[in-house]
This record gives C-alpha cells, sequence and structure tokens, in this order.
C-alpha cells in the first residue's frame, strides 16, 4: 500500500528533480538566486503539483521516512528565512575592517599583527559598524560556525571583558584579586 505526503514548498522557490545515476536529486532555486540541493532516499516517488511536493512510499517503509519527512518540511520552512547575528568587540585599540574587495576580514586584536580571515561569500554577509560585526546568511549552521571561528581568536576575558562579546551577552566579571 502507498502512503502519499504533501509538502508545501514556500513561494518564489522554482522546483525541479534531477536523477543522477540511481540517485533522486531535489533542486530548489530560491528568490536570491541561489540553489540548494537535497538528496532523496530511491525508495521515495517524488512529483509536483501546483504549489506542493507530493512524495509517495511504500507502507513498510513508514519508520525509516517519517525523519526524513520532518527534515524537509522543516527545511523548506527555513529556506528563506535569513539568519542574523552580531558581535561586539570589547577593548582599547582592538578594530574591524573589511578589505576593499570584501573577501578579508581583517582584526587587529592586540597581537603583532593583523589577523585575516576569508569571508564565504556565497554562504554569509558581513559587514562592520565601528566595533560592531554583523554576521548574515541562510544556513544558520554556516553563519554560526563562522562566527563562533571570528569569536574564539578573542573569548571576552574573565576580568576586564575585553574580546568578542554577543550582542545581547551579559556575564559577570571576576575581581581583580587585591594583595
Amino acid at each position: 500500500m502507498l502512503i502519499n505526503n504533501k509538502i508545501k514548498i514556500p513561494l518564489d522557490t522554482k522546483c525541479s528533480f534531477v536523477s543522477i545515476e540511481n540517485s533522486k536529486i531535489l533542486v530548489l532555486e530560491l528568490s536570491s538566486g541561489q540553489k540548494k540541493y537535497l538528496q532523496i532516499p530511491s525508495s521515495i516517488q517524488l512529483n509536483k503539483s501546483d504549489d506542493s511536493l507530493i512524495l509517495s512510499f511504500d507502507q513498510k517503509y513508514l519508520e525509516k521516512h517519517e525523519l526524513f519527512l520532518k527534515f524537509l518540511e522543516n527545511w523548506l520552512k527555513t529556506l528563506n528565512n535569513s539568519v542574523k547575528k552580531r558581535l561586539v568587540l570589547k577593548g582599547l585599540g582592538f578594530k574591524i575592517n573589511i578589505s576593499n574587495d570584501s573577501n578579508f576580514l581583517e582584526l587587529k586584536l592586540g597581537f603583532s599583527h593583523v589577523i585575516k580571515i576569508l569571508i564565504p561569500h556565497e554562504d554569509v554577509k558581513v559587514s562592520s559598524n565601528k566595533n560592531v560585526l554583523t554576521v548574515e546568511g541562510i544556513d544558520a549552521s554556516k553563519v554560526g560556525n563562522f562566527v563562533e571561528r571570528i569569536r574564539n581568536l578573542k573569548f571576552p576575558d574573565s576580568y576586564k571583558g575585553k574580546g568578542f562579546w554577543h550582542k545581547n551577552e551579559q556575564r559577570v566579571l571576576k575581581e581583580i584579586k587585591k594583595t
């Protein structure tokens, strides 16, 4: 017995299917022009109606595909949502610059040299305003990984608070020892 599930496709998203060797790939083109790819298990049959995907599979595979169906629904819902994270650089003499060609993030963090980090353009957009760094993108994990990579360069000091802080982060600083 076949089970049919209908999943809505977000507005302004073009959907197509590609078959390479024995694997099926779902191709989604977002309104931003970016393309996303997802491999579909071979036991699922895909069809497209006006504004939704119809996934069909045998009932004996129900348990196996429930997790995939939930993932696909959540993935399609969050496809056009952008994630924004802000870091504040606290400390005297620390500076954030974006190179003229917008390929590198240049950080002056009190070391003897300027630290340059390559900005992954296809995944994230980076902007800075004084000592506030804004990282924005569609994929939450890539934005979060890039932010943490930057933050680990100068983690907030537990005594003076110098370093990269999340925008609304609050920490209790340690008291300086008095002799």
